[in-house]
């Protein structure tokens, strides 16, 4: 049987009609789907709540909720001055990462727009999937419906719906943006994937679109689905990019549809501040109640920056869990701490193309899988105690069916420094200088992050780098600023990249990217995809036959111990740590947050579910200081 969610038209009640007709969603399946973007996979949905209970808290990490004996509050605040240019009082401040790109809000190309600036709060998807609840709701569309053979699909737009500038937003906008990404795998946000469905689009009115399908396509509307961060494809106004170079243009200010417009962008102190907008077209379905909400850079220093959350200068963020662990200690009375189990484990990704040298070579790679001490790094590195992550996905409970102990033990993760040696001697012996080599060309590694060198993932790369030094193999370990890291990353300009991995449940929504054909030349941009260069055309032919598979089906198999089989021999990717995100809200200004208790939304301020929680919380009436 399936898992079913109820597919509701709106969260409240209205007086002016009936309600339409609920439809329903198998929700892992959307999720699945999203995550192979072009796989047609059903079924499998037996482990749903498992897998929703491990999205919203009720991960491996802790076996109570965070707020569990929580000491007695007692201590009185001193509320600190925010650096804002509006006022405190009606303003959610949020600490966020080291912002670099200010001028441009356009996510197509790298370094385009600046991730987890707020332009989440401006953009909406045709439908909300909410992992802490289960719900799928309706947003820009009303419904949608596909034909018996399921060859076209009518989606239907809300006639209120428009963009931030007044202009209507529909299926013309809809039809623009389909046919634009269709034939451009150049471009972030799915681009070229949409050729192998797409056929036409067609408006008869304003508010239909008719998609006309290439072959039976019957998830097609899964790709505007906000579930794991934003959807996949986000519909562009028709009016403003139908004269546009879609690789040029900044969209500055971003032209959207959300509750939130950008009133101002200030470099100098690394702020984004968005401000409520007065003519937003949804308001009777989501009154967000902060006037404004600011995206700031935090200080470097974290002592610094955990000063400016208790002093109630940041409502969100700003606060490493060590230092809320010793705020709470002391009976601070306006800290909520709420758990998330973060779907994406550490990981390494290994450069394999050819041009990089002994990289290319696996057993250099299983080399560097053993000198991963994941034991130390997933107790002393990451803010809280983390398992080891042996496969590349997160440790889920409706993962744990594509495990396979069997593979795990053949070919066993261990931290063996003398392992790592044997297989460097094979492949990279050392000269007379004593200098390990290949080809004739001494060996140096370049390892980036694109995390500060106080944060875990450079804390991760360092204790690797520590130990490849003392089996002969040196590396640069370098700190790279977002936009300058995404390039290096997306072009193949590393050999070792220390950052994260988004797997969720399908281990092929894994494997697609990987295939041969998405592995660009060092010097391209990878698009996101294939970020290895890693090539094996027997990889290639399973993974193809996987994409039109269940992979709970008994066929799929034995092709799933394939795949997994050859990534244990050639690890294009390794995966460290699986992670715990505990975050944390300030009540001095503004409360009614998620919790433990009440987890309503997912609690993360980079994901467009942020603009839900902002329509949740209710003002203190605590006024900022003179």
């Amino acid at each position: 049987m399936q898992t079913e969610v109820t597919f509701v038209m709106n969260t409240e009640s209205h007086s002016d009609g009936p309600r339409p007709q609920e439809q329903y969603e198998d929700v892992e399946d959307v999720v699945r789907y999203q995550l192979t973007r072009r796989s047609m996979i059903g079924g499998g949905a037996a482990a749903l709540t498992a897998f929703l209970a491990a999205c919203s808290g009720g991960g491996s990490y802790s076996d109570k909720p965070a707020n569990s004996n929580k000491p007695v509050a007692t201590k009185s605040i001193q509320i600190g001055k925010a650096n804002i240019p509006v006022p405190r009082d009606q303003t959610v401040i949020v600490g966020q990462v080291e912002y670099t790109v200010f001028d441009s809000f356009n996510g197509m190309i790298p370094n385009g727009s600046p991730g987890g600036a707020g332009v989440e709060l401006a953009t909406e998807p045709l439908f909300f999937l909410s992992f802490a609840t289960g719900k799928l709701t309706p947003w820009l569309a009303t419904e949608y419906k596909y034909n018996d053979d399921h060859t076209e699909l009518t989606l239907k737009f809300d006639p209120k719906a428009h963009w931030n500038d007044g202009k209507p937003l529909g299926a013309n906008d809809f039809r623009f943006t389909v046919m634009a990404l269709k034939d451009r795998p150049d471009l972030f946000g799915g681009g070229g994937d949409l050729k192998e469905f797409v056929k036409t689009v067609e408006v008869p009115d304003p508010q239909t679109a008719v998609v006309k399908f290439l072959k039976p396509t019957p998830r097609f509307h899964y790709n505007f689905i906000a579930a794991i961060a934003g959807a996949p494809n986000n519909i562009m106004p028709e009016h403003i990019w139908k004269s546009q170079d879609l690789t040029k243009y900044k969209d500055n200010p971003p032209v959207r549809s959300g509750p939130y417009k950008l009133k101002q962008a200030i470099r100098n102190q690394k702020m984004f501040v968005w401000e409520k907008d007065p003519n937003y077209w949804n308001k009777d379905k989501l009154d967000v109640k902060p006037q404004y909400v600011i995206f700031q850079s935090t200080s470097k220093q974290l002592d610094q920056a955990s000063l400016a959350f208790e002093r109630a200068e940041f409502d969100v963020g700003s606060i490493d869990t060590q230092h809320a662990t010793q705020l709470a200690n002391t009976g601070y009375p306006n800290l909520v701490t709420t758990q998330f189990h973060d779907p994406n484990p550490r990981v390494m990704w290994l450069n394999c193309d050819p041009a990089r040298g002994v990289m290319a070579e696996e057993k250099m790679r299983w080399a560097i899988n053993y000198c991963l001490d994941r034991e130390k790094i997933g107790t002393s590195v990451w803010d809280v105690k983390v398992p080891p992550a042996i496969y590349p996905w997160a440790d889920y409970p409706t993962n744990d069916k594509w495990k396979d102990d069997e593979l795990a033990d053949k070919y066993k993760f261990e931290y063996s420094l003398e392992k790592a040696t044997q297989l460097l001697d094979e492949i990279a012996p050392k000269n007379a200088a004593g200098k390990r080599t290949y080809k004739g060309k001494e060996i140096n590694l370049e390892i980036i992050t694109p995390a500060q060198v106080d944060k875990a993932e450079y804390a991760i790369a360092n204790v690797l780098k520590t130990d490849l030094a003392k089996v002969g193999v040196p590396c640069t370990l370098r700190s790279l600023s977002g936009s300058v890291h995404d390039e290096k990353f997306q072009r193949g300009e590393y050999d070792i990249d220390s950052s994260w991995a988004g797997f969720a449940i399908d281990p092929e929504q894994l494997y697609t990217d990987w295939e041969s054909s998405k592995a660009q030349p060092i010097g391209k941009n990878a698009a996101g995809k294939n970020k290895m260069r890693f090539k094996d055309p027997a990889f290639d032919e399973i993974s193809q036959k996987l994409s039109g598979m269940d992979p709970d089906s008994e066929e799929a198999k034995p092709l799933l111990k394939q795949a997994l089989e050859i990534y244990f021999q050639k690890l294009p990717l390794l995966p460290v740590i699986q992670t715990g995100y505990p975050q944390f809200f300030n009540t001095a200004f503004w409360k009614d947050w998620p919790t433990d208790d009440n987890l309503y939304e997912v609690p993360l301020n980079w994901w467009p579910h942020f603009i839900l929680v902002l329509g949740k919380i209710s003002a203190t009436g605590q006024k900022g200081p003179a």
